[in-house]
């Protein structure tokens, strides 16, 4: 390896890191979202009525 710009007879990471075209193996792959378990679903619906008490009890108006 030659010296890099920065000094270093063996190189450091920001002048021979490998690209990021380099670094992704199957580019046209993405991962699927997965869809939302009854757990995160009944999570979303007691976090959704807490906000709407709490904006209640401080006599903020509601957007609905």
């Amino acid at each position: 390896m030659s010296e890099c710009k920065h000094g270093l007879r063996t190189g450091c990471a920001y002048c021979h890191a490998a690209r990021p075209e380099m670094v992704d193996k199957h580019p046209g792959q993405k991962k699927r979202a997965r869809p939302a378990s009854r757990l995160s679903e009944k999570m979303n619906d007691r976090m959704t009525s807490l906000k709407q008490r709490l904006k209640q009890i401080r006599g903020e108006v509601p957007r609905d």
